[in-house]
């Protein structure tokens, strides 16, 4: 293989591993709202055009290539390291959206200015078949740009921290850019080429600062507990000085609390424990969602249950999970059956699976992909999986989208505080005796509420209280009347969703 072969194939691994770094760190930073990666996107190929164009011009004006590209690269790599905690500096927040434009744009741009150089002189070094030499430097970019995705967003970053995964890329971009210039110099200006390497080496030796500084940004309570990063996202946990349970983040977003205790409930309990009254001996149980495992701890505990499949994407709530030593026994529950996997796709795959209960406490509505799990086309999927009287329960987040979406599917679906709790029978009168089901919910053999203690027989009698409203009844709260969800219109994540604006300012 060639030189400018293998710097095309590698400048195109680069470019797009960066890419994808780029798009985790905006999309964590930015609670994953469906523009992140437009904006990333944008951003990117504007850099990638000016390089290209910055390159070409190198390429007519003088035949020290090889060094050109190669300070290009170096300078690449250590804004690769330098430039992400930069734009998250402490203090410097306000200002995110104006260092994050330029620092993805350089990163982009700088390593742009070696493709055309690669073309230049790959074409140049095999004599009158000038056709044949760009298009083997274009495959060899292609192989090189194919493999950015599937090594980084696939692999590396489901092993090492994000802030890693940047340090590996600038590490591997400036000894690129040594080899470069190595091949056009001897002596001191190679030397120092090969000093720069060495010094953003020890890049690895700080601690992983920028994750956790990201990290602690909503954490506004007792600080962060844990941070655990998968392909699949970034979870971490905080602890709470005034109780009722650590907070959990996924994407950086709230996601629930480690709270099981009606008696502490910090996380509104009354949602999970109504659906035993509404549904009442469910013996087979979907839970879609697993986050920190407290409603699934306290789904366990309904009378009559046999069997709880639950899906969750990010194997990383596994581990959280065992931090809570009153939620993690039911990780040894053999009722309870965990899937790696889209909640969407496992439906698909097992088309024969029919449940009395399904419950998703699903994220807020103006995230990216959440219309996947709140259009009228998986609700009418999640249909065809109930058996009859069961019920479906599944969060709104204060959109009237998602509660007007249900009734187009069910015959009864109303909003129950911020959730939607709907069947094809009505389950509103099986409140009348919910106070029995509820009483007899058990956890490790012992009863969750006490008939005798008068701050259980309250939060009983609050939960059967709670009223059910339907769309037209909630429109006054939420101030507007909801539209229908598809998967074509995608009306929660971009025309309700959150604009561009707020996410730059949202910190």
């Amino acid at each position: 293989m060639s030189f400018p072969w293998a710097l095309s194939m590698c400048v195109g691994f680069l470019s797009l591993s960066q890419e994808i770094l780029w798009m985790r760190y905006v999309g964590f930073s930015g609670q994953t709202i469906p523009w992140a990666f437009s904006f990333v996107l944008t951003i990117y190929l504007l850099g990638i055009a000016r390089g290209a164009m910055i390159g070409r011009s190198y390429c007519e004006s003088t035949s020290r290539l090889y060094t050109v590209a190669g300070v290009a690269l170096q300078i690449a790599g250590a804004l690769d390291v330098i430039a992400p905690p930069l734009v998250g500096i402490p203090g410097l927040h306000s200002a995110f959206h104006i260092l994050l434009i330029p620092a993805i744009y350089l990163c982009s741009l700088l390593k742009s200015i070696a493709f055309p150089i690669a073309h230049h002189l790959g074409s140049s070094a095999t004599s009158g078949k000038v056709g044949k030499s760009i298009s083997r430097v274009y495959f060899m970019n292609i192989i090189g740009s194919s493999m950015g995705p599937l090594l980084t967003g696939f692999w590396l970053v489901d092993h090492v921290s994000l802030q890693t995964a940047m340090q590996i890329m600038g590490v591997l971009s400036c000894l690129l850019g040594f080899f470069c210039v190595a091949r056009e110099n001897k002596g001191k200006f190679a030397a120092l080429s090969a000093c720069a390497v060495l010094l953003l080496s020890g890049s690895f030796l700080q601690p992983d600062y920028l994750t956790k500084m990201l990290a602690c940004y909503p954490v506004d309570k007792g600080g962060l507990r844990r941070i655990i990063e998968t392909k699949e996202g970034i979870i971490h946990s905080s602890l709470s000085n005034e109780g009722g349970g650590d907070y959990t983040y996924g994407g950086n977003v709230y996601d629930g609390r480690s709270n099981i205790s009606p008696r502490g409930d910090s996380n509104t309990l009354e949602r999970v424990f109504v659906l035993a009254a509404l549904r009442p001996q469910p013996e087979k149980v979907l839970v879609i969602g697993m986050s920190s495992g407290a409603w699934l701890r306290i789904l366990t505990g309904f009378p009559g249950v046999k069997s709880i499949d639950v899906v969750e994407i990010n194997p990383g709530y596994l581990q959280l999970i065992k931090d809570y030593p009153d939620i993690s026994p039911m990780l040894k529950d053999p009722r309870v059956h965990i899937h790696i996997d889209d909640g969407r796709r496992w439906l698909k795959r097992h088309p024969e699976e029919k449940f009395d209960l399904f419950v998703m406490n699903t994220t807020y509505y103006w995230r990216s992909y959440i219309t996947n799990l709140l259009s009228q086309e998986f609700l009418r999927m999640a249909q065809q999986h109930l058996t009859p009287g069961g019920v479906i329960a599944y969060n709104t987040t204060y959109s009237p989208d998602v509660l007007t979406t249900a009734e187009s599917v069910f015959h009864y679906a109303f909003g129950y505080m911020n959730f939607v709790i709907a069947s094809d029978s009505d389950f509103r009168p099986l409140t009348k005796t919910g106070r029995e089901q509820l009483l007899k919910i058990r956890l490790d053999g012992k009863p969750v509420f006490d008939p005798h203690n008068q701050q259980d027989i309250n939060f009983i009698n609050r939960t059967l209280s709670i009223p059910f409203m339907n769309s037209a009844e909630q429109s006054p709260i939420l101030r507007r009347d909801g539209e229908i969800i598809t998967d074509w219109n995608m009306i929660t994540e971009f025309k309700h969703g959150r604009s561009m604006a707020l996410f730059c300012n949202q910190r």
